[in-house]
């Protein structure tokens, strides 16, 4: 006789207008789920609002090493909407902690599919938060960006900023600006000390890469080349005290991003330290001078006297 499992349905909607902020599990979280369970759980912001979502507690039944995408074993998938259409982030198995992720709108779905159950696993638990900032936080936000940040020298010489929702994978589909304004003959100085951004040098659309992008503009600076991949860029100096650094990533891959130092140093001319070091140089010599001609003359008084007294 042919018995149909039907998997148990769960799920929840969670929406901005209700709250900002919570918590969402796998059933009987922190006792073992069940077997052959389908739940979705629905995320729907507003406007320029992004889901992030923070994974707290992750364990799921895993009989085996995890196949690839953890195809056949207790999974949960996260999916997000790009063009219309319905995308896969990532699946997550096993005992391993989720990168933390954002959604590239207002809207993100995650999804817990289960074979199996065991009586030592506890399921998951996450925190979910709908936010405007992108996860950067120590900065301004540029009202006429949709991801924009001002850093002004008058408010902090120095500071960190990082990508979106670093240290987790940033958001697809998403382009974020960094706009660093100086004092008069001020100069931006920019230090990566972390950076992930998937894509193949030059970082062109051809390899469909993600990239950083520098200008001492608003505009393109066609002088500065792009930055992708894992090589962290060498320190990078404004020619003014206007900087724009901007992030952009495509529908496709992810990484953690990056995080970089920033400072607003005072402008040395080149030209002024030559200088500089060119009249120490003619005063040490004359210095120099004066104190031989002053030796000699008092060697000469000596003898002089000596023959004197002689």
């Amino acid at each position: 006789m042919f018995v149909l499992i039907v998997p148990f349905t769960c799920g929840q909607e969670f929406s901005s207008d209700v709250s900002k902020n919570g918590t969402f599990t796998s059933p009987n979280y922190p006792e073992p789920y069940p077997e052959d369970v389908y739940c979705v759980y629905s995320f729907m912001g507003r406007g320029k609002e992004r889901v992030q979502i923070q994974f707290t507690d992750f364990d799921l039944h895993l009989p085996h090493e995890p196949p690839r995408d953890c195809d056949s074993v207790d999974a949960v998938m996260v999916f997000i909407t790009i063009n219309g259409q319905k995308e896969r982030v990532d699946n997550f198995c096993g005992n391993k902690l989720p990168a933390q992720l954002m959604s590239n709108g207002p809207s993100m779905s995650v999804e817990f599919r289960t074979y199996h159950s065991s009586p030592e696993v506890k399921g998951f638990r996450a925190i979910y938060k709908f936010v405007t900032d992108f996860g950067i936080y120590a900065a301004r936000q540029d009202s006429g960006s949709v991801c924009g940040f001002n850093f002004n020298s008058d408010d902090r010489s120095n500071g960190t900023f990082t990508s979106p929702n670093f240290p987790g994978l940033y958001p697809r589909n998403t382009e974020c600006h960094y706009f660093f304004k100086g004092k008069p003959k001020e100069r931006v100085h920019i230090t990566f000390n972390k950076f992930d951004v998937d894509g193949i040098p030059p970082c062109t659309t051809d390899t469909a890469s993600d990239y950083v992008e520098f200008s001492n503009f608003r505009t393109v600076d066609r002088k500065i080349p792009r930055h992708c991949g894992v090589k962290k860029p060498k320190v990078i100096e404004s020619d003014g005290d206007f900087f724009r650094v901007t992030f952009k990533s495509n529908a496709k891959f992810d990484g953690t991003g990056f995080e970089a130092l920033y400072q607003f140093k005072p402008y040395i001319d080149p030209a002024t330290v030559k200088r500089i070091s060119s009249n120490s140089t003619v005063s040490t010599s004359s210095d120099t001078t004066d104190r031989t001609y002053t030796f000699l003359f008092m060697l000469v008084s000596l003898v002089m006297m000596l023959m004197i007294n002689v």
